[in-house]
């Protein structure tokens, strides 16, 4: 089989690299170089295929089809691009190197793991590091699991900050999957893919945009943009988004906290769940002690996971980008747009044991009416609302003894929890304008209520005062 990379003929010694012309992968980085920055690609290092035998042009042409197949948009879109480079050296004996693997007999190996795939998931394994961790995992999957390895690891690429690289992680995915029993590995593999396909699915669109902040092409146009991420292209954000909660879930098996049967069943539940429903589902399982794990799976069992307004969507709105936004507008009818820090692991650990706690001492259905009150509330509010909540049912215990106690609760709290909120997030805003090189003249900022579906826009507000 390995003959497929190599035939021995005579001829000159040639090198294949990405600077060649004319190739199916110069087509590839051409379109991937037209959508990111050129030094936001990976260098592709890992992939090569050394050979010691001259060769002539026509077996080259060969391998480089052979090896690419045909470049996927979508992959390349991801800037998920690995290069193969292929080489020739007179003076060395025969050896042979395709990604880590060195044997002739490991490269046979996963080769017939590829030739298991569809013709996509062929394509999509071009993507992935050969090794020899990732042949022994091959080899204990069936065909419709395999697939789903395919898809999943090149469904995780993640920019990185620090390197400016969009980095690739399979091989971390490999390592935690195969560290799985079968049973679980089985399982674990149809949530990922699951996860895949629902991030893929998820509508990223703000939920609430003021009428009058986009332009006549739909593009948010305001004065002022606060952000606090560590870069600044939407669309490398975007990308950490589309893999955030495979990347999530890939940390919840890495850290091992659960046995086994309760992997399989918090897979199973992930199965039933919504995209947000999901992120509340492995985000908590994440954070909480193995103490707590008992409530978290009776809560899991008891939760209407057929509601999209249920306890744990409310928990996913913490990894919720869009969640995390403000509008605000100056006295000249100009917007400024506050996108928050997410909360950290231990402010969201802080929350989900006031959870717990509620639910351990009030019940499921007593906090479902809590949640009807209280989930379209700014996502930033919840820890210190649930928090308040169980302080004063501890404290005043006759304040909640009525059917309607809840109700009387958020109407004497709610508005008070969130004019503080709305004071720090104006407190951050002048802060971040005021460390602008040129700072704007913002003036009085009005919070607008994400409830209000009616802005004026500045045209309007100019003929109403003609």
């Amino acid at each position: 089989m390995i003959n497929r990379l190599v035939n021995s003929v005579h001829g000159s010694a040639h090198s294949y690299s990405n600077n060649n012309k004319n190739t199916p992968l110069n087509s590839a980085l051409k379109d991937a170089d037209s959508r990111y920055e050129s030094n936001t690609l990976p260098s592709g290092a890992g992939y090569h295929v050394s050979l010691s035998t001259s060769q002539n042009d026509d077996f080259f042409k060969d391998v480089i089809d052979d090896i690419f197949f045909k470049a996927i948009p979508d992959l390349v879109s991801f800037g998920y691009v690995s290069v193969y480079r292929v080489q020739a050296d007179s003076y060395e004996e025969n050896r042979f190197q395709y990604g880590e693997l060195t044997e002739q007999s490991d490269i046979d190996a996963f080769l017939a793991q590829k030739d298991r795939l569809s013709s996509d998931g062929q394509i999509r394994f071009s993507f992935v590091k050969p090794t020899k961790e990732l042949l022994n995992l091959s080899q204990r999957l069936n065909d419709d699991e395999l697939e789903k390895l395919a898809e999943v690891l090149t469904s995780a690429p993640r920019y990185n900050e620090y390197t400016n690289l969009i980095s690739d992680h399979s091989e971390d995915i490999v390592s935690t999957l195969s560290t799985l029993s079968d049973d679980v590995l089985s399982s674990s593999l149809d949530v990922m893919a699951h996860l895949v396909q629902q991030n893929k699915a998820h509508d990223r669109t703000p939920p609430f945009t003021p009428e009058g902040l986009l332009s006549e092409d739909g593009i948010e146009s305001p004065l002022l943009r606060v952000e606090y991420g560590p870069f600044e292209d939407l669309g490398l954000r975007e990308l950490n988004d589309y893999s955030s909660h495979l990347m999530q879930y890939v940390k919840l098996l890495d850290n091992n906290k659960m046995h086994d049967g309760q992997l399989l069943e918090l897979n199973q539940h992930i199965s039933q769940g919504d995209f947000v429903t999901n992120a509340g589902f492995v985000d908590m399982a994440i954070t909480i002690k193995p103490f707590e794990q008992d409530s978290f799976f009776a809560m899991l069992q008891e939760v209407d996971k057929s509601n999209s307004e249920n306890i744990f969507a409310m928990l996913g709105q913490q990894t919720d980008k869009w969640a995390h936004t403000q509008y605000f507008m100056t006295e000249d009818q100009e917007f400024v747009v506050h996108h928050d820090e997410d909360t950290n692991e231990s402010e969201r650990r802080d929350l989900h044991k006031s959870v717990l706690e509620a639910y351990e001492n009030k019940g499921l259905s007593w906090m479902n009416e809590v949640i009807e009150l209280t989930f379209d509330t700014p996502a930033a509010t919840h820890g210190d609302m649930w928090k308040q909540l169980l302080h004063d049912v501890e404290n005043h215990p006759d304040g909640f003894i009525h059917s309607d106690s809840i109700e009387v609760w958020a109407e004497n709290n709610i508005d008070t929890i969130k004019q503080n909120f709305v004071q720090q997030q104006l407190q951050k805003i002048y802060a971040f304008n005021l460390d602008l090189s040129v700072p704007y003249q913002l003036g009085e900022l009005k919070y607008i209520e994400p409830e209000i579906e009616e802005v004026l826009d500045r045209n309007d507000i100019k003929n109403n005062e003609e």
